[in-house]
């Protein structure tokens, strides 16, 4: 975890976070549908990407999320998680990491977290933040490869622990939680495999296929430079979005 965070940097290192190999290309939110779903039939969504030259399945199954009056919905995990995840993996980056039984995890309080959504444009109530985690608990990602060598089937976040609101009324600042990293994020802590990248800049951004665009230019353009600019091909970003 110590190598995960960013330890120099000529501009500010508050500004900056990693992006994640594989995890963060993986087209894993959903965006331009209702994220409420009361229907079985069709909960699962099936989609296919390219990722570093190999072909990819990649099915999102959505959280079962209990409402008020024991009525339950299906929600998939959208943009508020995706921003949610990108913060609490900022925090990770800024020493709050944590490895537990060879797993990577961050520590956190909600209303630590919560402000620094605020501090990126992004505030939501600690209701909806604690929804937000239960959705990423909640929500199985799978990514099957088209030669069938490579099946990962896991949550989003394996294993959470929140709060509870009857500690936060008497103990505001003081409620710890956790959250375990998915097994494709642990890897590549593990293995190295991530980039630093602007993530001011990235939570500036308010459309979220905009973002997913910086990110993987921020991820794989390896020889930026002035003299070698990025070119972007639209059929690749289709292809992998």
């Amino acid at each position: 975890m110590l190598l995960f965070k960013i330890l120099q940097s000529k501009f500010k290192k508050d500004e900056y976070s990693n992006t994640i190999e594989l995890y963060d290309a993986i087209p894993k939110y959903v965006w331009n549908q209702k994220k409420e779903n009361v229907n079985l039939s069709n909960a699962i969504i099936i989609r296919d990407c390219n990722l570093r030259g190999k072909r990819f399945l990649i099915k999102i199954k959505p959280a079962i999320i209990e409402k008020k009056k024991f009525n339950t919905e299906l929600i998939y995990p959208g943009q508020r998680e995706e921003i949610l995840e990108d913060v609490l993996r900022k925090l990770a980056v800024e020493g709050k990491g944590k490895i537990i039984d060879g797993k990577a995890g961050v520590i956190f309080t909600l209303y630590e977290l919560q402000k620094e959504l605020i501090k990126v444009g992004h505030g939501y109530n600690l209701n909806e933040i604690k929804e937000a985690i239960q959705v990423c608990q909640g929500s199985t990602l799978e990514c099957i490869s088209n030669d069938k060598k490579v099946f990962i089937s896991s949550s989003f976040f394996p294993v959470i622990s929140l709060t509870t609101k009857k500690f936060l009324t008497t103990n505001k600042n003081k409620g710890i939680c956790y959250i375990q990293f998915n097994p494709l994020v642990n890897h590549a802590i593990n293995n190295l495999s991530f980039r630093q990248y602007n993530y001011t800049t990235g939570m500036q951004i308010r459309s979220p296929l905009a973002r997913y665009m910086y990110k993987r230019m921020s991820h794989y353009w390896v020889q930026a430079h002035k003299l070698s600019p990025y070119t972007p091909s639209l059929i690749s970003f289709l292809n992998c979005s």
